[in-house]
């Protein structure tokens, strides 16, 4: 899924539910900021793989949430 079409419309003290997780708009943002565009939720594993054209991650839910900080 898109990073840019989930937070569509959310203000930055907003959540998105993305399968099991209630994610702060603000740490997407953060991550579209750092580069990545696309996100990919892994329920067995409880971690999310996000990439762009350079950078590539597997984060949790609690490092998203980590990325919440000043925007």
């Amino acid at each position: 899924m898109k990073i840019e079409e989930l937070i569509a419309g959310k203000k930055d003290n907003e959540v998105v539910t993305v399968e099991w997780a209630d994610l702060p708009v603000s740490a997407l943002k953060n991550l579209m900021k750092d580069g990545y565009v696309n996100m990919k939720a892994y329920k067995d594993e409880k971690t999310f793989s996000l990439w762009g054209k350079t950078c590539t991650a597997c984060l949790t839910e609690e490092q998203i949430r980590s990325r919440a900080g000043g925007l």
